[in-house]
């Protein structure tokens, strides 16, 4: 095993690890730290391979823990966005990409960390419309979650029901964005080879995360997950903007 497939095999258990408990932070926390020594094209395939096994073991483990009537709406809207998200990973400049996934990450965690919950009227639009922007997030940069999280969290989903939910959303969303990725002629097929050693991260990841799961207050995993996930952002952000 080469040092880069040793990187990989690290990134992706600890990043399988965050979301076996929360549900979400596979990408966010795995992407800034693949993008050190991938390009963002390579990183997306990987991400979006190693995220839909985790999700199919995640959903085993939460069977009959999920809410369809929230999960298949935003499913269906999200399609919406996951074209225009290829087309730009497939127009924008590599660096640039970088810059503004790292931006993004450090928004998302701003405002997770604010325990603002909003007051919406109209859910099934909201559902809708969290949809759409997810969708696009995923095709272009493979951070669905975050979108997804949040109205999750500001729903205020008990711990089970938000996991569950979350894992559900994204394995189909992983199967959609990998079926247009590999039409719109983005998906990197040579870096599957290397996602051979991320299915063990995975595996032993969701092993140690689910042990952790039932031990550790979601509070706690929270704000160790948000600490993750701002350091990240930052690293992603700072070291772009160093070689401009």
């Amino acid at each position: 095993m080469d040092l880069i497939s040793s990187n990989i095999f690290l990134i992706v258990l600890f990043s399988s690890f965050i979301q076996s408990i929360t549900g979400f932070g596979f990408a966010v926390v795995g992407t800034p730290l693949l993008l050190f020594f991938m390009e963002p094209k390579q990183v997306v395939s990987l991400m979006v391979f190693g995220a839909l096994i985790l999700n199919l073991m995640v959903i085993y483990k939460t069977r009959g823990k999920s809410d369809p009537k929230v999960i298949w709406p935003m499913f269906i809207a999200s399609l919406i966005g996951i074209v225009p998200g290829v087309y730009i990973l497939k127009v924008v400049d590599p660096s640039n990409l970088k810059l503004c996934i790292g931006m993004l990450i450090l928004l998302v965690s701003f405002f997770m960390a604010s325990n603002y919950v909003m007051t919406i009227k109209r859910e099934k639009l909201a559902t809708v419309l969290v949809g759409i922007v997810s969708g696009f997030m995923g095709g272009a940069t493979s951070l669905s979650g975050p979108p997804v999280a949040l109205f999750l969290m500001n729903q205020q989903q008990d711990k089970e029901a938000f996991r569950a939910n979350l894992v559900r959303y994204f394995c189909l969303g992983n199967i959609a964005t990998l079926l247009v990725m590999y039409f719109m002629e983005t998906m990197e097929l040579g870096v599957l080879r290397q996602g051979l050693y991320a299915i063990p991260g995975v595996l032993l990841g969701v092993w140690v995360g689910e042990k952790a799961f039932a031990k550790v207050s979601p509070k706690l995993f929270k704000w160790i997950t948000l600490g993750v996930i701002f350091f990240c952002g930052t690293i992603s952000v700072t070291s772009e903007l160093i070689k401009r």
